[in-house]
């Protein structure tokens, strides 16, 4: 029996480049407590994610420690997002070494609001 896992597979990351520089380019954005997205549809079934922390954050254990964070957020939450989205998450303004459950909200929060939107252009399609 294969070994099941709990991460996120490699059609769950956004991995190219140039699939970053779209999303930076062409997304739109939202800041929602802890957290900033961008995000742009993909045209596909799954919704993807990458991570962005630039290197003003700070230095390299801060940067590392907040891409694991922002990471398991997303990995628990990953089924309360829209299908269909590249998610680029980058740590807010008011990143403070939050803990994980406090992230946690964000991402549900930040779901919500993608789910909503989502449905909104549905309608008026």
């Amino acid at each position: 029996m294969p070994e099941k896992r709990f991460g996120l597979s490699r059609d769950e990351r956004v991995r190219k480049g140039a699939d970053f520089d779209r999303v930076f380019r062409e997304g739109d954005r939202m800041a929602v407590g802890l957290v900033y997205v961008r995000f742009i549809g993909n045209g596909t079934q799954v919704t993807r994610l990458g991570v962005a922390v630039p290197a003003r954050f700070g230095k390299a254990a801060k940067r590392n420690r907040a891409r694991r964070l922002l990471k398991e957020a997303f990995r628990l939450h990953k089924h309360e997002f829209p299908p269909g989205l590249d998610v680029i998450l980058l740590p807010g303004r008011d990143w403070n070494e939050p803990a994980l459950h406090e992230l946690e909200e964000s991402l549900r929060k930040v779901a919500e609001r993608l789910s909503q939107r989502q449905q909104h252009e549905e309608r008026h399609d």
